[in-house]
């Protein structure tokens, strides 16, 4: 496995049977760019076939935020047909990750919001710090003032000239798929951003852990993940995942 110096724009770190994978732009919030779903395509091929990680932790780096979705430098000069391909390039990047063979964990705090909502979400199940906003807010991106937000006052740069946009990145399917079709077709319409004790009621979010203990109540819920058979997580992931039942054992 690479070594935590290896990547541009994530960080990776494997103790244990842990494997923490920190996106690491925290002067940018965390945005994304290409290089960075390249490096994570990258790091979840070689975790799938790692078999000292049992799972995988993904978090943000500094105090702001998990992530907060596409990097605006990087939207902005897209091209009509680079826009068709960042959404195709942030949709399988993040199957790919929903398809890891061990449990993978969003240990979100503070924002995570459009794209790094959807990043989120492609994972087995998030945990929130208190201090946790979340939303898909690209609606809000074109709507009239006040709801507009400020980078984009003269104008989104992923609105098409005829048509209509929303989230690209999974996030259509993955939110009703956690929180139901009407709590979601809400959050999507209104491009709320929600605290985490709403998202708790909600059920997108497993838990809430209180700020100042965020990351050591992380480690001991990876920590007793990890003490768990490799194999049998894979199995009891494959299962749910595709709905499978589990009739004959394999034989001894």
């Amino acid at each position: 496995m690479p070594d935590e110096n290896a990547y541009e724009t994530v960080d990776l770190r494997i103790e244990e049977r842990v494997a923490w994978l920190t996106l690491n732009r925290p002067d940018k919030l965390n945005a994304l760019t290409p290089t960075t779903m390249t490096e994570l395509r990258d790091i979840f091929t070689r975790v799938d076939d790692d078999e000292d990680v049992c799972v995988v932790v993904l978090r943000g780096a500094g105090e702001r935020a998990f992530c907060a979705g596409m990097d605006l430098s990087w939207s902005e000069k897209l091209t009509p047909r680079e826009r068709i391909e960042q959404g195709r390039l942030g949709e399988k990047t993040f199957a790919m990750m929903e398809r890891t063979s061990v449990p993978v964990i969003a240990a979100v705090h503070g924002y995570a919001v459009g794209g790094g909502l959807e990043l989120a979400l492609a994972a087995d199940f998030i945990i929130a710090s208190s201090d946790a906003k979340m939303g898909l807010v690209e609606i809000t991106l074109s709507a009239r003032p006040p709801y507009r937000p400020k980078m984009t006052e003269d104008g989104d740069p992923d609105q098409p000239e005829f048509g209509g946009s929303a989230p690209g990145w999974g996030g259509v399917k993955r939110l009703p798929e956690r929180i139901g079709k009407a709590r979601a077709k809400e959050l999507l319409f209104t491009g709320a951003r929600i605290g985490a004790d709403r998202a708790l009621r909600l059920g997108l979010v497993n838990d809430v852990y209180p700020a100042d203990e965020f990351d050591k109540r992380i480690g001991e819920l990876a920590e007793r993940i990890a003490a768990m058979n490799r194999y049998n997580l894979r199995l009891v992931k494959e299962l749910v995942t595709y709905g499978y039942d589990w009739i004959e054992p394999h034989p001894s």
